[in-house]
């Protein structure tokens, strides 16, 4: 236990609508109850918001930062950071319940929108004020506990519209423009490095081929991809085979388009 706990327990317990504070260093002290070490009152460093010093940790941990230091007036201004170490009970199942949530997802869903409301409900509470002015509080990061609960359940954040209060995630490794001609690729490369998309996400490409004229990945993906229609329920598999045909059709329709070519080079 250190004697700077204290300090996390008061600035934990601001206000979420309380973005900035401004405490004297007699105030501090009061919350320490016990004095501060001398340099904390000469040298600007002592403030340093560094994981390497014991008392930086505690405000850190918090979800504050030093802002300000203000000797002369004897004042030090600290501001949210967004990013708050979860160490209480109700803190852990804030963010285990956005696990739970993305875990729970459709494996044929791979796209989620919320508002940033619905998003609260999903933890169980309001988000960090942070939350609604600060982009990086959205980063894909595991050093935050807030990005390694749906990291950890394979999504990641797409886009942050912060004025419309709107997230949308995306699984990871789904984006169809750039996951599809990547798995061809490995596909025709005899790689082994990307890992078998699941059926629906195999369907799920396969309709995106066709709608923005994909018929070469499209025939590769239905042809070599490993595609299970097991796993397909009966209509699915039928749409499935419909955008195949398409697809075929369509490039059929170019190489008999190029022989023709060639046979009017050739009698040209």
């Amino acid at each position: 236990m250190s004697k700077y706990d204290p300090l996390t327990a008061f600035l934990r317990n601001r206000p979420q609508e309380e973005e900035k504070l401004a405490l004297s260093l007699d105030e501090i002290e009061r919350v320490l109850g016990t004095d501060l070490p001398r340099t904390a009152k000469i040298d600007r460093p002592w403030w340093a918001n560094t994981r390497s010093s014991l008392h930086a940790l505690r405000w850190l941990d918090a979800g504050w930062k030093v802002d300000k230091v203000d000797f002369k007036a004897g004042y030090v201004t600290f501001i949210r950071t967004g990013v708050e170490a979860v160490e209480s009970n109700i803190g852990r199942n804030r963010y285990e319940n956005l696990q739970r949530f993305f875990k729970s997802a459709p494996p044929q869903q791979e796209q989620i929108a919320l508002t940033f409301k619905e998003l609260a409900a999903v933890l169980g509470g309001k988000l960090p004020v942070t939350a609604s002015h600060d982009r990086p509080w959205w980063a894909n990061t595991k050093s935050s506990p807030q990005g390694s609960s749906w990291m950890a359940a394979g999504w990641k954040v797409e886009r942050v519209y912060l004025k419309a209060q709107i997230v949308t995630f995306r699984r990871k490794g789904v984006n169809p423009l750039t996951s599809i001609p990547r798995y061809v690729e490995g596909l025709l490369n005899g790689s082994t490095h990307y890992g078998r998309p699941t059926p629906n996400t195999l369907a799920s490409w396969l309709r995106f081929c066709k709608r923005v004229g994909w018929y070469f990945e499209a025939t590769v993906l239905y042809e070599r991809g490993g595609l299970n229609t097991d796993m397909l329920s009966e209509s699915e598999c039928a749409e499935v085979d419909e955008d195949y045909a398409v697809c075929k059709r369509e490039l059929s329709r170019y190489k008999d388009d190029t022989n023709a070519m060639k046979k009017r080079n050739c009698h040209g």
